[in-house]
């Protein structure tokens, strides 16, 4: 059975494309396009991972890891952010790892690999 991943990236070029390298190593995507989305999808589905922007619309990835964390949710969430390491210091703890835009998806999911599988 494929591992399962949960993409919430609110550009949706970056969206599809990260879906579509991610579907083409073999892992089942669900993509959503920002951080209410993500909470809704997690309530009705399992996953293995989350991929999230930090940046997003009604409720940015850091608000919804917080709130997840909160709920004894325990699936490793990693962010992605044009953020500077300086803008998002207090916001670090809250993943497994933070990957800064534009971001290399080899190395990305090479480290997603190391994770799930």
């Amino acid at each position: 059975m494929p591992k399962r991943i949960v993409i919430a990236e609110d550009d949706q070029m970056s969206n599809e494309m990260l879906a579509s390298f991610a579907r083409d190593l073999g892992y089942e995507v669900v993509s959503v396009y920002d951080g209410l989305e993500l909470l809704e999808v997690l309530a009705e589905k399992q996953f293995d991972l989350i991929i999230t922007d930090l940046m997003m619309g009604s409720i940015d990835g850091a608000v919804a890891t917080e709130i997840l964390k909160m709920q004894d949710n325990t699936i490793p969430v990693i962010a992605l952010t044009a953020l500077s390491p300086e803008e998002i210091t207090l916001t670090y703890d809250k993943f497994i790892k933070v990957f800064h835009k534009p971001c290399n998806f080899a190395q990305l999911f090479e480290y997603v690999a190391s994770i799930i599988g």
